[in-house]
Formats: C-alpha cells, sequence, structure tokens
C-alpha cells in the first residue's frame, strides 16, 4: 500500500475511533514519519474535512485572511530534489521552501489588454542571499544574517553546503538541473569560505547555472532534519523526506495533511521577509474537474487549478471570477517510445504525425486558446524553427509510410493504447480526437486511463507505448529544453529519443556564448527531432488562471506554480 493511502487509512481509523492514538503514532512512525509530522496528521484527523468558504463563516473563522485553493491531485514526495510531475508537492515546496535567488517580477499586457504580473528570467535577484555575483567560472553568494528554518535553526554557508551536497550524492533530479551541459561535475564544486560566502565552482563561466539555480529543487533541507533521520543504509535521509515535508524556510510552514481531503499552510512566523496577506492556505483536494468549476463559480474556494477548457466561456461571462489567458512555452505533445513495436520504425511514427489532426484539437479541444505548435523548442523560445516541419494532416500521405514500414492499411499491427491520465479532461477529449483520425489509416488504438500516480510511473520508467504529456522549461533557453528532452542520457527523455547528433550539439553548446553556429545548432537539433517523430506536437495552450473577482496578486512564473505569498483580497 502506498504511503498516502496508509495514512488516509491510519487517519480515519484514528477519526472513527477504530484505532487509539497510540496505534496512530505507532501505524505512522512505521511509516519513517517524524513527531511533529504525526502530530499534524493526527490534528487533521480529529479536525475532520478541511472547510470550504462557506463553511468557515460558520465556524468563526477569519474568512479575510485565508485563502482556499481547488487542486487536482495528492502528493507523491516532499523531497524537493526529486519532484517532477506533481504540481501540488512542487507548489507547496516552493511555498515553504525560499532559494537562495529568484526572478524580477515585472509588468507585461496579455494579448486581449490585460495587465497582469510575470518574471523577467533574464534578472535574478536576491532571496535567501542578500546578495549574488558571478566572477568567472564562480557564483558567489552572500547570506542574509539572521535567516532560519521556521523551527529557528539557523542558515548560514554552511547549511548550503550540506544541502547542495545531498543534492549531487543522492542523484537528485536537481543534480541534472545544475550539471547541465557539465557546468557543476560533482559535490565538490560547493564551498563555504566563511560562514556568510556560499560559492559554486562552474566547470567554465556560463549564464545557464545561475538561472537553474533559482528552482524550488534547489530548496536547502535542514542539515540538523537529515542528521536526525539518516540510517546507514540511507545516509541523506531519502526515505523520511518522501514522506515528510522538511522544516521550511519560506513564507509558509506546513500544518497538515490529509490525503484525498487538504493540505493546509499556516505564516512561517520566523520568515525573514514580508509577512503574507494570508495567514492560511488551504488547498482542497478535488480530483473532479467539474466540481473544482462548481465550488469556484458558488464563492467556496478562491483559485481553481486544472479547470477544462470549455469552462472558459462561462466562467469568463460571470462578474465573480477574474480570467486570465496568455500565450505559453508550454508544448502538449504526442509521445511514442522508440524501443516498443510498432512505433521503434521511424515510418510508423511519422505515419502518426501525417495523422494527427491538429486544428481540429486546436479548435474543438482548446477552443482557439491555444498557438500551433511545430518544434520541440516552443514559439517564444529563442532559435525555435518550425520551417522544416512538413508534417499535417495527410492520410494518403500516412497510409504510404505505414506500408513502407510493412503494415499495408494497419494489416499486422500489435495491439496499440494511447494512455492519458485519467484528471485531464483536454487530454481525454485529445486522445478521442487522435483515436478516430489514426483508424482512418487502419491503425486501432485502445485509450487507457492511469491514475496521476501510476501514470507517472510508468512514463517515468518509459514503460508506456503512446501517451499525451505536456512540457514546459522553466528556463527560457533552447538548450536548457533540448538538455531535459532531446539528450539520450535524460532522465526525462521518456520516449527514448536518441540521435548522436543531437547529443553531440547539445554537449558542444549549451555553456557556449550566443554566437550564429549556436542559433544554426539549435536549429539543426530541432529538425533531427522533427524528422525521428518521437515527439508529436499538438498545440501551444494558453496558461489560463481562474480566480474570484476579489483575489488581486497573482503572478505568471514560468514554472507555473502560484506563490501566495503574493495574494491579497481587495474590495469589490
Amino acid at each position: 500500500m502506498a504511503v498516502n493511502e496508509e495514512l488516509k487509512r491510519l487517519a480515519e481509523a484514528y477519526a472513527g475511533d477504530t484505532i487509539s492514538r497510540r496505534q496512530l503514532w505507532k501505524g505512522a512512525a512505521g511509516l519513517g514519519l517524524s513527531a511533529a509530522w504525526i502530530a499534524a496528521l493526527e490534528r487533521g484527523a480529529l479536525a475532520g474535512p478541511a472547510p470550504l468558504r462557506s463553511q468557515l463563516a460558520m465556524r468563526a473563522q477569519d474568512e479575510a485572511t485565508t485563502l482556499i485553493v481547488a487542486i487536482a491531485e495528492n502528493v507523491d514526495t516532499f523531497d524537493p530534489g526529486f519532484t517532477v510531475g506533481s504540481k501540488t508537492a512542487q507548489t507547496t515546496i516552493q511555498n515553504t521552501f525560499d532559494q537562495l535567488t529568484q526572478y524580477e517580477i515585472v509588468e507585461k499586457q496579455a494579448p486581449d489588454g490585460t495587465p497582469y504580473r510575470t518574471v523577467n528570467t533574464q534578472s535574478i535577484v536576491p532571496m535567501l542571499a542578500e546578495s549574488w555575483s558571478q566572477d568567472g567560472d564562480r557564483l558567489n553568494f552572500q547570506m542574509r544574517d539572521g535567516v532560519t528554518y521556521s523551527n529557528g535553526d539557523p542558515i548560514d554557508a554552511n547549511t548550503m553546503v550540506t544541502a547542495y551536497r545531498r543534492i549531487f550524492e543522492t542523484n537528485a533530479v536537481s543534480s541534472f538541473l545544475l550539471s547541465m551541459g557539465g557546468s557543476v561535475t560533482d559535490s565538490t564544486a560547493f564551498e563555504a569560505p566563511d560562514p556568510k560566502t556560499f560559492v559554486i565552482k562552474m566547470a567554465k563561466p556560463n549564464t545557464l547555472t545561475a538561472q537553474n539555480n533559482t528552482m524550488h529543487n534547489t530548496s536547502a533541507v535542514n542539515p540538523n532534519e537529515i542528521e536526525a533521520h539518516k540510517t546507514e543504509a540511507d545516509p541523506w535521509a531519502l526515505d523520511y523526506f518522501k514522506s515528510n515535508l522538511g522544516v521550511g524556510n519560506g513564507p509558509y510552514t506546513l500544518q497538515s495533511y490529509k490525503p484525498d481531503d487538504s493540505l493546509v499552510l499556516v505564516t512561517n512566523e520566523n520568515y525573514y521577509g514580508d509577512k503574507p496577506f494570508f495567514s492560511t492556505v488551504i488547498l482542497k483536494i478535488v480530483a473532479d474537474a467539474t466540481q473544482r468549476v462548481q465550488l469556484l463559480q458558488k464563492g467556496d474556494v478562491d483559485f481553481a487549478t486544472k479547470i477544462p477548457i470549455k469552462e472558459l466561456g462561462t466562467l469568463s461571462a460571470d462578474a465573480n471570477i477574474k480570467v486570465l489567458s496568455i500565450p505559453s512555452t508550454l508544448v502538449t505533445m504526442l509521445e511514442l517510445n522508440t524501443t516498443v513495436p510498432p512505433f521503434d520504425k521511424k515510418e510508423v511514427r511519422q505515419a502518426v504525425a501525417y495523422a494527427t489532426p491538429y486544428a481540429d484539437i486546436i479548435e474543438q479541444v482548446y477552443e482557439g486558446q491555444a498557438q500551433v505548435a511545430k518544434s520541440l523548442v516552443a514559439n517564444g523560445m529563442p532559435t525555435s524553427d518550425f520551417s522544416t516541419n512538413q508534417f499535417d494532416l495527410n492520410y494518403d500521405k500516412a497510409k504510404e509510410l505505414l506500408a513502407a514500414a510493412g503494415y499495408p492499411g494497419g494489416q499486422g499491427l500489435p495491439e496499440i493504447k494511447l494512455t492519458i491520465r485519467s484528471d485531464d479532461v483536454q487530454w481525454e477529449r485529445t486522445a478521442i480526437l487522435l483515436q478516430d483520425s489514426l483508424k482512418q489509416i487502419g491503425m486501432n488504438v485502445e485509450i487507457e486511463k492511469l491514475a496521476y500516480a501510476q501514470f507517472n510511473e510508468l512514463e517515468q520508467g518509459s514503460k508506456l507505448q503512446m501517451w499525451t504529456d505536456e512540457w514546459i522549461s522553466w528556463v527560457n533557453d533552447p538548450y536548457y529544453h533540448l538538455s531535459w528532452l532531446a539528450v539520450s542520457t535524460s532522465p526525462t527523455n521518456y520516449p527514448r529519443f536518441s540521435d548522436p547528433r543531437v547529443d553531440e550539439i547539445v554537449s558542444q553548446f549549451t555553456l557556449s556564448e550566443e554566437s550564429v553556429e549556436k542559433e544554426a545548432a539549435s536549429k539543426e537539433a530541432q529538425a533531427l527531432i522533427i524528422e525521428h517523430c518521437a515527439y508529436i506536437f499538438l498545440c501551444q495552450p494558453n496558461w489560463i488562471t481562474y480566480t474570484r473577482a476579489d483575489l488581486d496578486g497573482y503572478v505568471y512564473y514560468n514554472d507555473e506554480l502560484p506563490r501566495y505569498n503574493h495574494f491579497t483580497r481587495v474590495q469589490q
């Protein structure tokens, strides 16, 4: 049984008085949870379900300073270095941990003229660090005085050395970030010449590493917690931090987590920065998208995520709801596993590309709230090049390629599954269009819907055959993007795309200075990726947020994770 499921079972049994407090603590301790975490679980079990807005007034709570957000899924891991897919986990970590630096917030305007705030990824400003600088191949961070974790444990340069060495010595996903292009090679790159100065030594001067270092994946877990929970077999306490959110240093702390119900964040009283307007943030887990919409319409939540695009018209017409739709570099893709028949043959992958109803997906699924996508490097990123992508809906060409692969009219094809996550309405509608279109060339496809966690596990193990997914790069750099999705050794290259020339290009140019040769090489790599068709680019959906009209302060970050400390409530 998964940890989340066992936690839910224990909490419900304790709340229902079928197990004792001692049994609750014993069971939770057996899962590796800390005393503070078990106490939070106990409080959550006794408190019952987290309240909605209409219930706050009934409970005589301070409605004005409580923010309620409807989210779609549970947490998969609480370890910052290992979060990949779960927006719930990433958002929780981002709001409870600060990083050394962050991007500067700037003002922009949406295509319809609506002003909004976003970030400039070319301007990095201090966060936990008081200041930072780059001196050749060294990134230098001067730590703030008096910064602590929420429990009062101090944070200095030596704290950061331990936290960053943990990232590398556990081979965390964030180690791939910092080592991108060969920038940081091992844990000896991190030094503290004095308690105020933290240094990252790079293999060569570059601007990408500083950008990669702003992300929640580089959050520094508390060395005292590592020491308290490590074992001989697990010297960096990986098991502990997977199930336990570490003591953070951000504007909020986690008060409780009740799987399938809620996460509750409260103000970190030891936070060095400005105190958030909202002292309590309730992340209400609502798996059904229709219910999330209804809660937002009724005013029971202030903010709702993963709203189906078909609700855009209705919600935009509601004076009580604020809608922001802006172009994004997120690409929705069909991914084909190059190691699994029949997609181990390039001609079959290309046949699928010619049988994909791109225009129908944009108009019928995304209702026009999407751009055309024709490269792995999205429109809006430097060097994006659609010029070599000739794939458009052409059944005759698709049939020719399928026959050339040895499957005339689809004869002899193995069983084919198109796998989607069950929590995404757009992907389900896209899958139905793809299923109908591929049938026109003799390719019969079964649609398989999987729960979020199961989908992620199979995708990350490259065990799916054909599936829908999306990707947005948190750094607006084509080589950052290619490093994640096109390098043969990347942990997130799930289709197992492999081309020696692409590997060579990324290795040669990722850390190099901008030049005509670097731009040309990026376009060459894009052309090779387009030809292989391990990725078939469906569209670039707009990023759309839905909040109540009295909620203000939203900032669009390139990682698409909301920072709740920016939000305020305004008079209508």
